[in-house]
């Protein structure tokens, strides 16, 4: 990968664009919710979790038998990203069937996944 050729260069010793650059800079909040999305990521199953949540609302039995791990593991990975706000669920009688928030989530996983292949 080469170096984008339309970069404005910044320096302490030259020329600086600092205030340019905050304006840019996204606010405390979203940084968050950002990071969040990357600590999720950061892990394999919580990511093979969101992939299999693309297209489908899930419940916990049914993602256990798919990634053949507990449902002990797969519930303590969907609080996970419960709380970082990237799933949620609805119940259906007992079931609670899990499913991405928001669109950009999807968006995100699938742009990663087509510029891995």
């Amino acid at each position: 990968m080469s170096k984008p050729k339309n970069l404005t260069r910044s320096c302490c010793e030259g020329i600086s664009h600092i205030p340019k650059i905050r304006e840019v800079l996204p606010s405390q909040n979203t940084l968050v919710e950002i990071s969040n999305v990357f600590k999720a990521l950061s892990d394999p199953t919580r990511a093979k979790m969101l992939y299999a949540l693309l297209d489908y609302e899930i419940c916990v039995g049914e993602m256990a038998n798919l990634l053949k791990i507990p449902q002990s593991h797969v519930s303590h990975q969907l609080r996970i990203l419960k709380k970082y706000g990237i799933v949620d669920f609805e119940k259906d009688k007992k079931m609670s069937f899990y499913y991405i928030k928001d669109k950009y989530i999807k968006d995100l996983l699938k742009l990663i996944l087509e510029e891995k292949d």
